[in-house]
């Protein structure tokens, strides 16, 4: 997990509280530090928006506190939002403390908050983790709710067309060991390495509605890793006793409201017509996606389509995968196979899967195939690489299972839609390098090796054989040199030869033109 060089028995904690004519910001600080554990080092920055009927003591600050709190206080006729808001207080109140709390004003703690914090972020198995929700209940002064745990769901695309995520509570019983993945942010819970502040800036041109799903894909564009607290440590006071709503003294405020909402589908690649105002995409690349994962694969792991404004089964359960903490290396991988299959750049006039997976260049291999799977009793096929299917998918019709592995998650989706009607057909995103396989009867690894690095065609053999599958149908070139190349680059490889030293194949199968052979191997004998 990446977090700051001290030791968590020494980090600091920056509490972002944006608090707009609310009167009771006072008692959230007071709750803030009366609750934390080491209070000491505990720091608040506060944008107070007042006006001037405003009572003085909504600007107070707990006894004691006065210099842990950074405060800002501006005229609220001069406010343009919460996002705004948020904005101003990472840019000028942050004095560089390790972590960062993101909260409401109207919000109350659990006992030790900032410990279980710390301790709860160390255990998300991420190399970039955020906790975020939307917290439970409580009625000022201090009545909690009951201790149901909250995990974020989709809950409906707006008018806008702007998803907004939703909470379902957990019942004690059912409480999980460990925080739980998520594919969205509360935006009234954010807790998370500062690196966010610097990675990630809060978009000040957006309004209200949208910045919770705005930050939940940025930072998962960015390589931020999103999970569910498994315990309560926040509440939230969901009513208007005690406060005003921005949009309540603002009559401009569906101005920047409709400009935000601009904003967000060009940020979503789902801009409509009439979405022609520059003003709404003002530093839209300053506060945009990031490099390490796109767009398509945040929809493919959220189970979401904002142009269709689909709403899968996994996002309205709050149901997500965890994620392997993936390496630079990883992501640039996938990123190369990506553009590849995106781009069609290998060019092949049937199959995205380049020219050697095409209909015809596969004829004879084909036919050859289908008598193996008799011969070696092959009922259950792991297929690592499979493409788009388009050479195999005649032969695999009468297996019992075909499993299809891909690292490119715009693929598997296609697969996933294209054979919907054959129940023994199943496809899921893997790097065949790394993520454990299902056992089966045989492993096809056809034209995947020969586009990988020398390090990770071996790392990719020794993960096939953990999978305890009975053979192994690769390509190989024999009597070929295996020079090193970067991935997604072709060169043969002979995987008899140095580094990879297989004992030779069982069966060699004739595979197109080049030299190529796919070769048969049973596990056991290496």
């Amino acid at each position: 997990m990446e977090t700051s060089s001290l030791p968590l028995s020494e980090a600091r904690i920056f509490v972002s509280v944006a608090s707009y004519r609310d009167s009771e910001t006072p008692w959230t600080l007071q709750d803030m530090f009366a609750k934390a554990r080491h209070p000491q080092r505990v720091f608040a920055g506060v944008l107070w928006q007042v006006a001037p009927e405003d009572p003085a003591e909504w600007c107070h600050v707990p006894e004691g506190w006065s210099k842990q709190v950074r405060g800002v206080q501006v005229d609220a006729a001069s406010s343009m939002g919460a996002c705004w808001a948020r904005s101003r207080i990472q840019r000028e109140l942050w004095q560089n403390e390790e972590y960062h709390l993101q909260i409401d004003s109207h919000s109350r703690f659990a006992p030790g908050w900032d410990e279980l914090l710390l301790a709860m972020l160390s255990t998300c198995p991420a190399v970039k983790p955020v906790l975020t929700t939307h917290p439970i209940r409580y009625e000022p002064p201090d009545t909690l709710s009951a201790d149901l745990l909250p995990i974020l769901t989709a809950g409906r695309f707006n008018d806008a067309g702007i998803l907004m995520p939703k909470a379902k509570g957990l019942p004690r019983p059912y409480v999980p060991q460990q925080p739980v993945p998520t594919a969205f942010i509360g935006a009234g819970f954010v807790f998370a390495s500062s690196a966010i502040l610097r990675e990630v800036p809060y978009d000040p041109y957006l309004y209200f509605h949208g910045e919770e799903v705005s930050m939940g894909v940025r930072l998962w564009t960015h390589g931020y890793d999103l999970f569910c607290p498994n315990k309560v440590i926040l509440y939230h006071d969901y009513t208007d006793r005690g406060r005003r709503r921005h949009w309540s003294d603002h009559t401009d405020w569906s101005v920047i409201n409709r400009r935000a909402m601009v904003r967000l589908r060009h940020l979503l690649a789902t801009p409509r017509a009439e979405d022609q105002d520059a003003e709404a995409l003002r530093e839209l690349d300053q506060y945009g996606l990031g490099q390490r994962r796109t767009l398509s694969e945040y929809e493919t792991f959220a189970d979401v389509d904002f142009v269709r404004q689909r709403i899968g089964a996994r996002a309205a359960d709050g149901q997500f995968p965890l994620l392997p903490a993936e390496t630079d290396s990883a992501w640039s991988m996938r990123r190369v196979f990506t553009q590849i299959y995106d781009e069609n750049l290998w060019k092949a006039w049937d199959t995205r899967s380049g020219p050697g997976s095409s209909w015809e260049a596969t004829l004879t291999l084909r036919q050859a195939m289908a008598d193996l799977f008799k011969e070696l009793g092959v009922r259950i096929l792991v297929d690592a690489g499979c493409g788009d299917l388009v050479w195999l998918a005649d032969i695999t019709t009468d297996l019992e299972l075909y499993l299809g592995f891909d690292m490119v998650p715009g693929l598997i989706e296609r697969n996933r839609v294209l054979y919907s009607h054959r129940k023994n057909h199943f496809f899921n995103v893997a790097d065949m390098s790394r993520d454990r396989l299902p056992r089966g009867d045989a492993v096809l690894c056809r034209n995947l090796l020969t586009h990988l690095p020398n390090a990770l065609v071996s790392d990719t053999l020794r993960n096939l054989k953990q999978s305890e599958t009975r053979y192994l149908l690769a390509t190989t070139f024999p009597d070929k040199k295996n020079r090193d190349i970067e991935a997604g680059q072709w060169r043969p490889v002979d995987l008899t030869a140095p580094p990879f030293s297989l004992p030779p194949a069982r069966q060699l199968l004739p595979d197109g033109q080049h030299g190529a052979w796919l070769g048969v191997w049973k596990m056991a004998d290496w």
